[in-house]
């Protein structure tokens, strides 16, 4: 038994790790892209960017884990029954709770250590990662501005056609400014280029353009003014606003206390609700996805990693396309938060006990 427990442990271990790194890998692509440019392309450095990638993990773990779980099984059990190792064990007279107590071990493991990483680790790592992200930006905004995007420095918003990568020269600049009493101002230039100075703010030095800005005198005329050379300088906010957090940034006793002061102002609060049962729910689904894994691989019997990749994918989508439309439902107030986010997990629930009832009958 015990050579045998080793033995499924060794490939179910193995499994669960190529899980990991693919969907990781996946899930943080994007970011990958980004904090890529950070580094080669925005003078961040190396120390902070790993940090901000090992900030980032956590946000995607809640998600990987369960994934890696079902595949795991899939993958594992698949590969023993295809080469008949099952019918092997069962004609032995070993019953079914000897070759999937390991995995299921394993994956009630998983299920206890997102209980805490969901409803706590996560949401500080999800706040630190902001934090961190901040102060990058605050000691170099110009890591924000890129091409054809809207960017909101001060009370400014810059937008830029082009951006040379190694000369930092931008191209077709278009800066807008709201004034307090609602005269905006508008710059176009041809060119320009920034610099950071941490007394003044933001210096823009730009070239060919025009300003266009309300008449004083008569507020229904404007005023046109063309410039060779202009410096725009725009102050950094030193105040940040830490009093707002996302929901995402806040641990389950966070979202109680926010819940209890919406109540006292007699303010509905489903969207609050869903969050903490959608955080429960992706606890339980390491072992839910095991239990369902497991005996519908040795069902399926062939087919071997392309099998298994397929019916991982297939399952997960239903699966958060369950979880995901139940949380909707919640959010809007048209079910009880409990029953619309938990859902999904019933149905899975439902299925792999039908499943197991006629894989351990057997």
């Amino acid at each position: 038994m015990k050579i045998l427990s080793r033995y499924i442990s060794k490939e179910f271990f193995g499994n669960l790790l190529l899980g990991l790194l693919i969907f990781t890998f996946v899930l943080l692509l994007d970011h990958l892209f980004e904090l890529a440019d950070l580094l080669l392309n925005k003078g961040v450095g190396l120390w902070l960017t790993l940090r901000l990638l090992f900030l980032l993990i956590p946000s995607s773990l809640s998600l990987t884990l369960p994934m890696s779980t079902l595949l795991a099984a899939l993958l594992t059990f698949g590969r023993l029954s295809e080469n008949n190792e099952i019918t092997a064990l069962r004609a032995s007279g070993l019953s079914a709770w000897s070759y999937i107590k390991m995995p299921l071990a394993v994956s009630l493991v998983a299920t206890l250590f997102l209980i805490p990483f969901n409803t706590i680790w996560a949401p500080h790592a999800h706040a630190s990662f902001r934090q961190l992200y901040v102060q990058v930006l605050k000691r170099n905004p110009l890591v924000r501005i890129e091409e054809k995007t809207f960017v909101e420095i001060g009370n400014y918003h810059l937008f830029v056609e082009r951006k040379d990568r190694k000369t930092k020269e931008m191209r077709g600049l278009t800066i807008y400014k709201i004034a307090a009493d609602g005269a905006p101002l508008r710059i176009f230039a041809d060119r320009g280029t920034a610099s950071v100075d941490a007394m003044q703010g933001i210096t823009f030095l730009l070239q060919d353009g025009r300003i266009e800005e309300i008449n004083a005198a008569d507020p229904s005329r404007w005023v046109y003014t063309n410039f060779k050379n202009y410096e725009l300088v725009i102050p950094l906010q030193n105040s940040q606003s830490a009093s707002e957090r996302a929901m995402e940034e806040m641990d389950n006793h966070d979202l109680k206390i926010e819940m209890m002061h919406m109540k006292e102002k007699h303010v509905p609060f489903p969207i609050l609700a869903c969050q903490i049962q959608l955080r429960w729910a992706l606890a339980l689904t390491p072992l839910l996805f095991a239990a369902l894994g497991i005996p519908l691989a040795i069902r399926v019997q062939r087919g071997g990693r392309s099998i298994g990749f397929g019916l991982s994918v297939l399952i997960m989508v239903l699966y958060y396309v369950l979880l995901m439309g139940g949380t909707g439902l919640g959010q809007r107030g048209m079910w009880p938060p409990p029953l619309a986010v938990w859902l999904g997990n019933s149905i899975m629930f439902i299925t792999a006990l039908g499943l197991n009832w006629r894989f351990v009958r057997k």
